[in-house]
């Protein structure tokens, strides 16, 4: 019996995480980060080839409609489609439970930075032109202020308040 305990002990032993959100949770899978950039890549070439645009005009629109997206799904949308989480995340955005609120996790860093170089990007490939230059400028402040650790479960002038 003493070699069986012996043997036990040469694995490793799976502490599950603790954030158990599975709103959330998927986020932390292998190979989520680059799914994320090829999928803004293919829109961008999606975008370039069906409207015909320039490659900034192209970057542009990816860069707004990323905007769109996330700032709806992390930023506005509260709670999970989840019921067994019993409502405790009822009153949470998406990005107040990412990583169970920890602040400048590595992956609310990753999901701070892509807003930045897409706006880097679509700004460098319209020469910083208006109104080009505005929209991005406007969409960039608005998704990096709202990922401010300052920021976690503030509702600027009650916006989007509990009521």
């Amino acid at each position: 019996m003493r070699g069986f305990s012996s043997m036990a002990n040469l694995y490793v032993k799976a502490v599950p995480p603790a954030d158990l959100n599975r709103n959330t949770e998927w986020f932390t899978y292998p190979g989520v980060w680059t799914t994320y950039i090829l999928i803004l890549f293919f829109s961008w070439i999606l975008v370039l080839s069906v409207f015909g645009c320039s490659p900034g005009i192209a970057w542009t629109i990816v860069n707004l409609a990323h905007f769109a997206v996330t700032y709806h799904f992390f930023h506005w949308k509260k709670g999970t489609p989840f019921a067994e989480d019993q409502g405790i995340y009822n009153r949470l955005t998406w990005w107040e439970q990412v990583d169970n609120g920890k602040q400048l996790t590595r992956n609310r860093k990753f999901l701070t930075v892509v807003p930045l170089v897409l706006y880097l990007i679509a700004s460098h490939t319209t020469d910083y032109q208006n109104p080009m230059l505005f929209f991005n400028t406007v969409a960039v402040i608005v998704l990096v202020v709202a990922k401010f650790p300052h920021m976690h479960k503030v509702r600027i002038f009650g916006i989007n308040a509990d009521k």
